[in-house]
């Protein structure tokens, strides 16, 4: 089992400093995600990266429209939701999407940054975000209606686990 000084380490990097219940239930969501996929995430980028592999690793961001009064508000981009986007969910015969114009275009975006990598093994192409390879600086690409590149995704927890 888990030690209680692991526990009393987590409580205190992620909920010891909390004054609402909502901030005692967001540091609870935010640890078991760190551990259970972040952390997870990021060994394995690390592992295939450091075996001369190419690596790109992302982020994704966005809560799909079609959450609202499905998930609670408090659930941003849920684990996988990024699988709609890839697979084109908002263009779906007989207008079945509810998603918005922004979420057609990040679709669109999404599905070409997939079927780039699909085809030459590497996601980028023409009037995309440049989507920069895992490298020892560990960037990124953050996928939202936007998308950025940034590095070393949640660096100080990573290093916590």
């Amino acid at each position: 089992g888990i030690s209680s000084e692991v526990v009393d380490q987590a409580y205190n990097e992620y909920v010891g400093n909390a004054k609402s219940r909502a901030q005692v239930r967001d540091g609870v969501f935010d640890a078991l995600g760190d551990f259970l996929f972040v952390l997870s995430a990021v060994e394995v980028a690390r592992y295939h990266r450091d075996a001369g592999n190419p690596v790109y690793f992302y982020e994704f961001q966005h809560r799909p429209s079609s959450a609202t009064g499905v998930v609670p508000e408090f659930v941003k981009a849920d684990h996988a939701a990024e699988i709609a986007f890839v697979f084109g969910k908002p263009f779906l015969a007989g207008n079945v999407s509810m998603l918005s114009k922004e979420e057609h275009k990040l679709s669109r975006t999404v599905m070409k940054y997939w079927t780039n990598f699909a085809r030459n093994g590497n996601p980028n192409g023409e009037g995309l975000v440049h989507w920069p390879q895992y490298d020892l600086d560990e960037k990124y690409l953050e996928i939202d209606l936007i998308q950025k590149t940034t590095k070393k995704l949640k660096e100080h927890k990573v290093e916590f686990w």
